[in-house]
């Protein structure tokens, strides 16, 4: 009769541990209605995140500011890690000529790339790419919520912003200005 209490408290326990774990994991947006997040910066915070981006000497500061941004410790691309380094190579190479094509064909736009601080990040996102380390700033600024796969930001002129959250393929590429215009009316009004 006293092994009836005790696994009644281990289950109690194992419960407890997986709703924390679960709490603290990063959150993956499936749903397409849920994905979007929109907001408005101070002119204070433009400028503080103008000064930022323009540490960085790889890109001009433009108009429109895209920002990919990638969490530590997340589980994303975690699957590719067993293929080989070509295979690893291929898909860098695809993702960033993706970037490059699209910053070649958005003359105003200026596209980032940054990851949060940390060690743990898939091999596809640790080598090979521009990635910039971010000393806390826009995670502070932009990205507070960790996403599993990503956050990607559109910032525009007048520091309206659209955040798509859970963003492997960095969709906020295919987000022309109409279509940034209306999830952000959509999202503002919630």
């Amino acid at each position: 009769m006293k092994l009836i209490p005790k696994i009644k408290s281990q289950l109690f326990t194992f419960l407890l541990l997986s709703i924390f774990i679960y709490a603290c994991s990063p959150k993956l947006y499936v749903d397409e209605s849920k994905r979007y997040q929109a907001g408005a910066l101070t002119d204070a915070q433009i400028d503080s995140l103008h000064t930022f981006l323009k540490q960085n000497e790889r890109l001009a500061l433009k108009d429109t500011i895209i920002i990919k941004y990638d969490f530590n410790k997340d589980a994303c691309w975690n699957d590719l890690n067993y293929q080989n380094a070509e295979f690893l190579n291929n898909v860098r190479w695809a993702f960033q000529k993706n970037i490059l094509e699209k910053a070649a064909a958005r003359p105003k736009v200026a596209i980032y790339q940054y990851r949060e601080v940390g060690e743990s990040f898939s091999q596809v996102k640790t080598k090979g790419l521009e990635i910039e380390t971010d000393p806390g700033f826009l995670k502070k600024l932009l990205f507070q919520e960790a996403t599993t796969c990503g956050t990607s930001a559109i910032v525009l002129p007048n520091g309206k912003f659209l955040l798509v959250k859970s963003d492997p393929q960095f969709s906020a590429l295919l987000l022309n200005a109409k279509d940034i215009e209306t999830r952000l009316l959509e999202n503002l009004v919630k």
